[in-house]
């Protein structure tokens, strides 16, 4: 194809796009409503696991330190604990750390200074891993020191494991039903884009045009309308999920409680490539598709 050729062709497509722009702008107007709807889907879901990730790792295991365990002792085994592949942290939290903990807990220093001597509080091990469902392996691990007693949250771990697999496949179905339903809106939608001009189709086949010649035009004009359908709704979720960071810092930090949302950057990279390949493919496929029953001449 000669690129004077080409050249008319894009030109047609941007042409026919501005002749019928009411219903280009009822396709763009059903691209953004759809993908408004799944870029909020998806970043309240990511939202929820990232939330949830930093949750888990919270949920530590405390390993008790029998009295007379000597130091060398204490210190071989918090390197060995470090090595495990599943922990995040290990903090070491000596007797006398733990009896000023719990006299500041208590409010009252002078039991810090009473039991100084005689500290009935154990040395111990807070540690935390890096997934919540890999603290039962480490407990078991655990377990093999005969010197170290060791206490988590068995009923909330799997509670909390419950939980987080319930929201990764509710994640998945609503991701994937709202692209099955922004595809057949899509769809339909240029389909009678098509359906209108059907006559002027005819035509151009009747005086001898090619089919790749009658398509490339709609194909330009599905892609235009994928490309503004995608954009305006990247725009609007950037400065919506901008306007909540900056609420997660002021106003929602005490519903939070101190846990962060997902950087602005990760949602947008995982949203823009979405967006495009769903607007810019959905517009060219979908014209090609609606094209094709009236190319039959």
């Amino acid at each position: 194809m000669k690129w004077n050729t080409v050249k008319y062709l894009f030109k047609e497509g941007i042409l026919g796009l501005w002749k019928n722009r009411l219903m280009a702008l009822a396709s763009v107007g059903t691209i953004i409503l759809c993908l408004f709807i799944l870029g909020m889907s998806y970043s309240v879901m990511g939202n929820i696991d990232y939330i949830l990730g930093q949750v888990e790792t919270e949920m530590g295991i405390t390993a008790y330190i029998e009295e007379g365990t000597t130091e060398e002792t204490i210190q071989e085994t918090r390197k060995e604990i470090e090595a495990n592949a599943s922990v995040l942290e290990v903090n070491y939290i000596s007797k006398s750390e733990a009896l000023l903990t719990f006299s500041n807990e208590q409010g009252n220093e002078e039991l810090f200074t009473e039991f100084q001597l005689d500290n009935p509080l154990p040395a111990s091990f807070e540690i935390r891993v890096k997934e919540v469902d890999k603290q039962a392996s480490v407990v078991s691990a655990l377990m093999e020191y005969p010197f170290l007693e060791v206490t988590y949250f068995e009923r909330e771990t799997d509670i909390f494991i419950g939980i987080n697999q319930a929201i990764q496949v509710i994640s998945v179905i609503v991701i994937a039903s709202l692209i099955i339903i922004a595809l057949l809106l899509i769809t339909n939608t240029i389909k009678l884009t098509v359906y209108i001009r059907r006559k002027e189709i005819n035509i151009m086949k009747y005086i001898g045009a090619t089919d790749a010649f009658i398509r490339f035009p709609f194909v330009v004009e599905g892609v235009l309308i994928g490309i503004l359908g995608a954009v305006l709704p990247m725009g609007g979720i950037y400065l919506l999920y901008r306007y909540l960071l900056s609420l997660s810092e002021t106003v929602l930090q005490g519903v939070l409680g101190g846990l962060n949302l997902l950087p602005i950057e990760v949602i947008m990279g995982g949203i823009i490539p979405i967006f495009i390949a769903i607007g810019v493919g959905i517009g060219s496929v979908g014209s090609a598709i609606a094209i094709r029953k009236h190319l039959k001449v």
